[in-house]
């Protein structure tokens, strides 16, 4: 080491230099192993943040129904906890074996531990039975004195300040709804308006039924009837009278549209012959329909 070095130097190497004491690890008081010794194949390798509290659990999808118990101790069934059934149900052998040998004196002895589990089982079900029932009739009990407690219970210090600021309409209102004097007016207007509209709806399916009915006679219903009609349609020339006309609408005019229907009604027509054409064509359309509706059907002219 050189001579010209300061001792401040040496001060700040000794300072620097690891002592005896520090080198000396300290001992945890946690046993949690610190990041350093998990290797990063272990899933915490990272360090994730957590919440203060604890994630709700997901609810279970439980497959499939468990199904009802069944009730071995009905009200109208046997006593199953007598003498007399548990030896009718556990019945001894008539002929017990004479000379078993080990395989018959082990089915021997299986048999008598099934008696006696039945046995067993017989009685401590009715036990614990009798003991559900006992809980399910303490809560009844409890929840009974308790709504009668309620029930009888005096009128508490605040009601009785406050019921002489509570008027008549307020006190209906909290025992019930308000009753409306024009209650048994509204309901027969509106069993009224019931009714009228059920023979409204039956007027319409008559009126429906004798409409098919008038039209039934148009009906195609053999095969005859089917061939005649199409060799009336589909034949060459369309008019006998006519030949040059080459389409069916030529021969019987078009489909009416909107816009001739509507002109119809306001006598709008474009033609010369439809705009003055006599009323009495509009006349006897609706005495047509007055006529079908004093008589309740359909009529044909």
């Amino acid at each position: 080491m050189s001579s010209n070095m300061s001792k401040s130097s040496l001060g700040f190497i000794g300072r620097c230099r690891p002592s005896q004491s520090t080198a000396i690890s300290s001992r945890n008081f946690s046993t949690t192993a610190s990041c350093s010794a998990i290797g990063p194949e272990n899933p915490r390798f990272i360090e994730i943040p957590t919440t203060q509290q604890p994630d709700a659990r997901g609810r279970r999808d439980i497959k499939g129904t468990l199904p009802p118990p069944r009730n071995l101790f009905p009200n109208r069934g046997p006593d199953k906890i007598s003498k007399k059934y548990l030896d009718s149900v556990t019945r001894e052998p008539a002929k017990p074996p004479k000379n078993p040998n080990d395989w018959v004196a082990w089915k021997h002895k299986l048999a008598s531990q099934r008696r006696e589990n039945l046995k067993e089982a017989l009685v401590n079900l009715h036990k614990r039975k009798l003991a559900q029932e006992r809980i399910v009739a303490h809560k009844s009990y409890k929840k009974r004195m308790a709504n009668e407690k309620r029930l009888k219970a005096p009128q508490r210090e605040d009601e009785r300040l406050m019921n002489p600021t509570i008027t008549e309409a307020m006190s209906k209102l909290q025992v019930g709804f308000v009753p409306d004097p024009e209650r048994e007016s509204e309901l027969a207007r509106k069993a009224l308006r019931v009714q009228m509209k059920e023979a409204e709806r039956e007027q319409q399916r008559k009126n429906a039924l004798h409409t098919l009915y008038m039209k039934a006679r148009s009906f195609i219903t053999t095969e005859e009837q089917l061939n005649a009609k199409i060799d009336e349609i589909f034949t060459f020339p369309f008019d006998k009278n006519a030949p040059d006309k080459r389409s069916i609408w030529e021969v019987s005019e078009k489909p009416p549209t909107v816009q001739d229907m509507l002109a119809g009604v306001n006598n709008s027509h474009k033609t010369t012959v439809e705009k003055y054409r006599h009323p009495a064509v509009i006349t006897g359309d609706r005495m047509q329909h007055i006529a079908e509706e004093l008589t309740g059907g359909k009529m044909d002219f």
